[in-house]
């Protein structure tokens, strides 16, 4: 039985790292980026910092996705992601070569939910007071932006964890439980 456990997790640890492999993107520096790119940055996204900008080797044609594996300089890059910040805010954007914007994933922290989502949370848990909140939104080109809402809710001791979306749709709830550790 140890044999094949042990047997188990080795094909999962090898079935990872070959996962890995398929799809890679290079780190580089703001200068190797398309000035196009980052006009189009300043555009879209101007109140936040730029921090980390990475190539990605695949190209999209007929909105179709392709690995190319046979990139031979930075030139040859039709992808770029930029890591952005702001003040409790990350937004990770992908953009082709021309500086469109192909899609963004928006991370915000402590932000006040939209009064539907509050209504509706009011609504679906009457006494419950949200501590914690975290939006984030994603957008892809062409397609409709979806918001997700991820709220820490408690009423006394109790804690809750509520996902929803924009409109106020309840997605998910856990209950979360407070494990308290034992000093010895």
């Amino acid at each position: 039985m140890k044999k094949i456990i042990l047997g188990l997790i080795l094909i999962g640890l090898a079935m990872q790292s070959y996962g890995q492999d398929v799809l890679f993107q290079a780190k580089i520096k703001k200068e190797k980026v398309p000035v196009v790119i980052i006009e189009a940055i300043d555009t879209d996204f101007g109140d936040f910092e730029m921090v980390e900008f990475y190539a990605i080797p695949i190209e999209f044609i007929d909105e179709e996705v392709y690995i190319n594996r046979n990139i031979d300089s930075d030139e040859d890059y039709d992808t770029y992601q930029v890591i952005l910040k702001g003040k409790n805010s990350k937004i990770v954007s992908t953009y082709n070569k021309e500086g469109k914007l192909l899609s963004s994933v928006e991370h915000l922290k402590n932000t006040e939910p939209t009064l539907e989502v509050r209504n509706a949370m009011a609504k679906a848990f009457p006494g419950w007071i949200i501590t914690k909140d975290h939006y984030k939104m994603n957008y892809y080109s062409g397609k409709q932006k979806k918001e997700r809402y991820k709220l820490i809710i408690t009423k006394g001791k109790e804690k809750k964890v509520v996902f929803m979306d924009g409109k106020g749709e309840i997605l998910k709830v856990h209950q979360k439980l407070n494990l308290e550790l034992k000093k010895n």
